[in-house]
């Protein structure tokens, strides 16, 4: 019985010569690697020839004592009779079949964790557009009443100091920049209170509470410094950052609940997660948006709005005794925010005619002031 031989497109050449290369055939018989050539044929024997593949993935054959190399594209050698004939080639040629299949593998799986990602990035991307257009539209009535609940499910958070007379620098901070807002957001009443711990920090809830710790009244050396942390913080709810916080934490459920129209479902179960908003951490880009609009807001109110800035000056030397990797934080480096609020100062065509704040003064409540202060906890109808 015959056995057909088989030929396979492909090109030789000898060593440094390769820019001569000449095109033909090979093809493979008992004993010999023939080349046919339109000038000749060349034969060398199987016993002399090793097999290996070049980076361009072309299976190449080198007779080291001639120095001829052939080159084909064609895998079918892998897999020749008379090829396989040969002790030393069966071996070279299973090991070539079993890393190109591995190459293979990996090929795919590459190409199916790249659709993966790609796949996860417009479902994530989709995602948090559906979760903004929540957010959006969720009544400021119930952000007020989610604040309720947190306040009543943590009355040992909310121990509201009602002795401190800076509320009322506080609270007239507060009612400035309120009156400064951009129309479409003074849709919230601002309503601010005190909370008698020696924590250098402020928070908002939605809705419009703010929550001053007196520690940072302590620490504050000047009004604007108070009117800078006040702003950011109204920047939050404004922004409703804490609410997309929280729907964000409930990721494609709440989402797919919004796209079969049960918005007002979606807004009861994502109130059983309140307690998510006492731990006020927000992601980087979070505080830094809440630090340009704060500075905006501060303009608007013909506040001096170095005093954001100011106050996180105060802070770097905490910082510096507190060695934290950066990609471990959670908020912006203090000396990048105050960097960027400088940047702004740098670009602002206004630096001077700012209104003199009152200073702040710890004297006795008047009834007006406790009045005020009583009205924090129930809001006005």
């Amino acid at each position: 019985m015959s056995v057909l031989l088989v030929n396979y497109d492909g090109f030789a050449f000898r060593d440094g010569e390769e820019d001569q290369a000449l095109s033909g055939r090979l093809l493979f018989t008992l004993s010999y690697l023939r080349f046919e050539h339109v000038d000749g044929t060349w034969e060398l024997p199987l016993q002399r020839l090793t097999l290996d593949q070049n980076s361009a993935g072309n299976l190449i054959f080198h007779d080291e004592e001639t120095g001829w190399w052939f080159e084909s594209s064609d895998v079918r050698i892998l897999n020749d009779i008379f090829l396989l004939r040969q002790t030393h080639l069966r071996t070279q040629a299973r090991e070539l079949r079993e890393r190109r299949e591995g190459n293979r593998s990996l090929k795919y799986a590459l190409i199916f964790l790249a659709g993966f990602a790609g796949f996860f990035f417009i479902g994530w991307l989709l995602v948090k557009a559906a979760a903004n257009s929540l957010a959006n539209h969720a009544p400021v009535a119930w952000e007020e009443h989610l604040t309720d609940k947190v306040i009543a499910e943590h009355p040992k958070l909310f121990v509201i100091d009602t002795n401190d007379a800076r509320i009322t620098v506080v609270t007239q901070l507060v009612a400035r920049l309120a009156a400064a807002l951009p129309p479409a957001e003074r849709r919230y009443q601002f309503r601010a209170a005190l909370i008698d711990r020696p924590v250098v920090n402020a928070f908002a809830l939605p809705g419009g509470r703010i929550f001053v710790f007196t520690g940072l009244l302590d620490r504050v050396q000047k009004p604007e410094e108070l009117a800078g942390v006040l702003a950011h913080e109204m920047a939050h709810v404004t922004q409703r950052h804490g609410l997309r916080k929280l729907i964000a934490g409930g990721g494609p459920y709440y989402v797919l609940r919004l796209f079969v129209s049960d918005q007002q479902g979606v807004l009861s179960v994502i109130s059983a997660g309140s307690q998510l908003l006492v731990n006020q951490y927000y992601s980087r880009d979070v505080e830094r948006e809440a630090d340009t609009i704060g500075w905006h807001y501060l303009m608007a109110a013909n506040i001096d709005p170095r005093g954001l800035a100011d106050f996180f000056q105060l802070q770097t030397e905490s910082e510096a005794t507190t060695t934290i990797p950066e990609m471990f934080r959670s908020h912006p480096a203090t000396s990048e925010r105050i960097a960027s609020l400088n940047r702004l100062w740098e670009k602002s065509e206004r630096k001077s005619g700012f209104v003199q704040l009152p200073a702040m003064t710890n004297a006795p409540l008047t009834s007006l002031q406790e009045r005020l202060l009583r009205s924090f906890k129930s809001p006005p109808k």
